[in-house]
């Protein structure tokens, strides 16, 4: 093999060798914020607490954080049903945590994300705020409401992790306060008050929730 072949090889090797990858750190513009509200009406058994587990690396970023205290809300499609969280996941990137809801078919359910100050469990009332702040309120409070959606399968069996340990700079927590009649309502504890952004993903689709560290 001659010397201007062997170059030749040398110099296609890196482009046979770069491959590239879409993970949660692919996201779409986060929507227009507005107030948001959804209600729910029992909770079901969830599994036991689980921590956290690391989503795919985000894409490097620059400059500061540009996020909202502000409450970001989505109305479902017209024809939303039969959606399933299948998974719940958080992780920490750089300049900020990930809270990510993973759905099933093919499509995003309808959403709010705000700020609240207490969390209570759909159905019977009962005030969880120090519950989910380990004994006293948490410093921040993120309420994630998502519908249609269930976050069990048709025999009862959850579907997610219900109390996510999370243990983050921001995200502590994540507990589910409600999974019933196409609800799903979670109570995010954070070490304060920061802001945050929403956006969703596809194949498969995703709530991702992006809070400042």
């Amino acid at each position: 093999m001659t010397a201007r072949t062997l170059a030749a090889l040398a110099a296609l090797l890196p482009v046979l060798l770069f491959t590239a990858c879409g993970g949660d750190s692919e996201k779409t513009a986060p929507p227009t914020a507005t107030s948001a509200a959804a209600t729910g009406a029992a909770t079901t058994t969830a599994p036991a607490t689980q921590a956290a587990t690391q989503a795919p690396a985000a894409s490097p970023t620059t400059g500061a954080f540009n996020g909202s205290t502000a409450p970001v809300q989505a109305t479902p499609a017209s024809n939303a049903a039969g959606i399933q969280v299948v998974d719940l996941r958080a992780a920490a990137h750089p300049g900020f945590d990930r809270l990510v809801f993973e759905f099933s078919g093919n499509q995003v359910p309808g959403y709010s994300v705000q700020y609240a100050t207490t969390a209570v469990a759909c159905g019977s009332g009962q005030d969880l705020t120090s519950y989910i702040g380990g004994g006293s309120p948490p410093a921040a409070m993120l309420m994630v409401k998502i519908e249609p959606a269930d976050a069990h399968d048709q025999s009862g069996q959850p579907t997610i992790v219900r109390d996510l340990q999370a243990n983050l700079a921001t995200i502590i927590r994540a507990f589910g306060v409600c999974d019933f009649e196409a609800h799903v309502d979670y109570a995010v504890a954070l070490s304060a008050q920061k802001p945050f952004q929403v956006s969703t993903l596809a194949n498969p689709p995703r709530l991702v929730i992006d809070v400042a560290q």
